[in-house]
């Protein structure tokens, strides 16, 4: 976690595995946060805060499947993430609202059809065979989280999602115009969290 100044704090998490889950649940406690925000969309909070009080069994995409398996050589993984889980349950518990950061449905899908192409669909069809072949050495769970996205963010992919964080960084700047005093974590997958941490000590510099 970063502490960008008095107001706002930065964590990061990595999707999927419980350990981050569980820090993440000891930070809120210690920073008790009056705003909360986290890098998925609007409809994922929602759903994640259903999953809470009516659990089911979700289905897994091939990627998501081959990447939990890899990354349970770090420690014990969940669906959905603990990281998900533990912020949606602070903000039910607390009654705080948390606020998704990422593109709604609407625009992720006009994002998506913009950027990925059918060439970038046949490539990334293609790439999952080799992924689900290579034997991840990392020393560390986020060294591996960065090899697995520097694999599978090509082409079409990779614009996407720096659309997506340049969204993000967008609607954390709009909360931080809206509430100067409160005090604010935003929670982040660690796959936008470096670049989030670098943004905002830059802009806090300003």
């Amino acid at each position: 976690m970063e502490k960008i100044n008095d107001n706002f704090y930065i964590f990061g998490g990595i999707k999927g595995l419980i350990r981050d889950g569980d820090e993440l649940k000891r930070q809120l406690y210690f920073v008790k946060p009056e705003i909360m925000m986290i890098t998925i969309s609007p409809e994922e909070v929602k759903g994640i805060k259903y999953f809470i009080e009516n659990p089911f069994e979700m289905t897994l995409s091939d990627y998501e499947i081959i990447y939990g398996v890899n990354l349970s050589k770090y420690g014990e993984v969940m669906t959905p993430s603990p990281v998900y889980i533990e912020a949606a349950r602070y903000s039910i518990d607390n009654n705080i609202e948390l606020i998704g950061l990422d593109m709604n449905e609407d625009e992720y899908q006009r994002a998506y059809s913009r950027d990925v192409k059918t060439l970038d669909l046949i490539r990334h069809s293609i790439r999952k065979k080799r992924i689900s072949r290579t034997a991840f050495n990392n020393k560390t769970p986020e060294e591996y989280v960065d090899e697995w996205n520097k694999m599978v963010d090509i082409n079409g992919f990779k614009k996407l999602n720096e659309e997506r964080l340049v969204y993000i960084e967008k609607r954390i700047n709009e909360i931080l115009n809206e509430k100067n005093n409160e005090l604010k974590m935003c929670i982040s997958d660690y796959d936008f969290y470096k670049d989030l941490v670098k943004y905002f000590k830059n802009r806090n510099r300003n």
